[in-house]
Formats: C-alpha cells, structure tokens, sequence
C-alpha cells in the first residue's frame, strides 16, 4: 500500500517499517525560486514565502516542509540589526552586532511574541503551510537554540569566549531568551505543524566540547523540548557540526529524530552510527548540499542517494535528507533527483 507522505514519516518516528524511505530534501529558501519572488521578498512577506513553499511542494514532492526561514529569525526580533539581500538568505549586520561586549548580554529583555515581526512571519508561514498540506505531509517548525541566537548577535568567537570568561553573563541571556522561546513554541502549537526541529549547532566537535555544552545550553535544550511535548508537537534537532554530540543531545532532548551531516564524536562510520544509534532515534541525512545539491549532477545526487539508504536504511528508521538547508541558488533539479532515489531505491 502507498502510503501518504506523512504516515510515510509518521511511521518511522514511531519505529515502524514505511512503503519506501521517507526522503526530504529540506528545501527552505529555495523554494522562492519556483514562484518567482526575490530572497527578500520570500523572506520578509510571509503569504509570498507560503505560496513559494506549496508550489516547491507540489513541483518536488518532498515529504516533509521544513519552516525554517533563516538562523536570524530569533535574533531579529531581540533586537539585531538586519541584511535583506535580493538574492541570498538574510542575516545579521556584521558591522552592527546586537552584543558589543560582554556587559550587553544583559541588555537582552523579554520580548512579547505576538509584537515579533519576524517570529510572526515565521508563525504565519507556516499556519498558510499547515491549512494546505498538514493533513498528508509532516511539517516542521523551527526554533534555533539559545546560543545559537546569541551567535547571531555576538559572533561564534567571541560567544565562545565569553562562554569561557563570562559564563554568567551568557547565560543570564540564555535565561531571557528560553522564557520567550517557549512562548514562541506555544504559538507554533496553533499553526497545527506535528513537530519543531531545534538546532543546537554548538553541540559538536567543531564548536564546544560536550561538558561546555551541557553547562552552557543543555539545561536550556531539556527545558524547550519538554515545552514542545507538553504542546503535543515532535520534538526532532538539527545539528550540522562535524563530530555531533548525540549522546548529550539525546539526554537532554530526547528527540525523536535527529538531522546531521556528519559522523557523531563516537563513531567513525555512518555504519557504526546506524548500529549504535538507530534504535535509540531516527537518522536523518545526509547529502552534503554542497556537493551534491550546489555543485553536483542529478545522476550523482541519486548515486549519493542510493549508497545513503544501503548504509541507514534497513529496517527502517531513517530518512533522506540533506545534511543541512537545501542551497538557496542549488539547483532543483538535484532536489528532485533525491526524490526519485527514494523512489528507486528506497522501497521495503
């Protein structure tokens, strides 16, 4: 039987065996590119964004909607100064950081959800979304991690050594910002999406080592995924560091699933991963989108597609997906190519 994109995902979190693996492209910004509209257009007009999205969605055919607009969403309406380009994602005024020294963490106040622009672009997005396509595709919102938001406003450096040297100051943000975060995830609740991914990016090899982490986000991490079950949403995580932390991550979120795009800390093959891992959460990964969504054929994105699902895919638990944001620019024409691997390969 053929089952429907989102019993198709709704089955492997649960740990069941789907018609084919679910696969999932997550096409964000790119999605602009169908309907004709300007970065900055698809980025600060939420009506425009959702039509972007439904069109991408009937042309590719992922199964699942991921609602990530961009990393500065949060940060904006905190109080960032903020960069539209016409034609790539929107992101902080790097000569403007929000936080200039360790003494502005404190400077950071609680915001009311309901009078954040951007946060409410990002609500009405996908309410539009979840009206046109929840009842047969999982769709995900999402909220980037405390630190993550303080990145954007200070700059990965100094954020981690602040993280060192003024580790108070850190978290007193930390503080101030999970309080509205949960606000945030209660109004997801009403748009009726089944589940937030949150990015916890920091921890990863590439960033923190895991004590720091579990120091410096992971009270925050636990607290955020409690506030997404409690709403009766999936909690799933995106981290696309090199040498990803599951084990803490897991502890403290217990995720349903987990998005990556490389090998975590312990362990050095994907095959290792799905034997250590995949009974305890489901893969999601993990096609670089640089080389095989920017710079690669479709042939070599189904290849990459084919050998993926021999390494993660038996048994079930895991879906096909790009390691991180499909490129804004990438051609579609490879997002679409993974769709048919899932197709070709991907049967049970």
């Amino acid at each position: 039987m053929t089952m429907t994109s989102l019993e198709r995902i709704g089955t492997v979190l649960q740990g069941g065996i789907p018609d084919r693996v679910p696969a999932a492209p997550l096409v964000c910004g790119a999605s602009r590119r169908v309907y004709g509209i300007t970065y900055e257009e698809w980025s600060q007009d939420a009506e425009l964004a959702a039509k972007s999205m439904i069109q991408a969605h009937d042309l590719i055919g992922f199964d699942g909607i991921l609602g990530l607009v961009d990393l500065s969403v949060e940060a904006a309406d905190f109080g960032q100064s903020m960069v539209y380009p016409i034609e790539d994602t929107a992101h902080p005024d790097y000569d403007d950081m929000f936080i200039k020294s360790p003494d502005d963490y404190y400077k950071i106040e609680r915001i009311d959800v309901a009078k954040a622009p951007r946060m409410q672009h990002s609500l009405k997005y996908m309410d539009i979304i979840c009206n046109e396509k929840a009842a047969d595709t999982a769709v995900m919102g999402f909220v980037y991690g405390p630190l993550g938001i303080l990145n954007m406003m200070r700059g990965a450096e100094k954020l981690f050594k602040d993280c060192y040297k003024h580790p108070d100051a850190v978290i007193a943000a930390e503080e101030v910002i999970t309080d509205v975060l949960c606000e945030y995830i209660k109004e997801y609740a009403k748009t009726g999406v089944h589940a937030i991914v949150l990015d916890t990016l920091f921890a990863s090899q590439s960033i923190m080592s895991k004590k720091m982490w579990n120091k410096m986000e992971g009270p925050f991490a636990k607290r955020l995924a409690d506030e997404i079950r409690a709403n009766d949403m999936m909690v799933m995580v995106h981290n696309c560091g090199n040498g990803i932390y599951f084990d803490v991550q897991i502890d403290a979120m217990e995720p349903v699933a987990i998005s990556f795009a490389y090998e975590p800390d312990d362990c050095k093959t994907m095959a290792e991963t799905k034997e250590k891992w995949g009974d305890k959460t489901t893969l999601c990964g993990y096609a670089s989108p640089a080389t095989y969504a920017f710079l690669g054929t479709p042939e070599e994105m189904k290849a990459e597609c084919k050998k993926q699902i021999e390494e993660l895919g038996k048994d079930g638990g895991f879906i096909l997906a790009t390691g991180c944001e499909f490129p804004p620019n990438g051609s579609l024409m490879n997002a679409m190519a993974m769709m048919e691997a899932a197709e070709l390969y991907g049967k049970y």
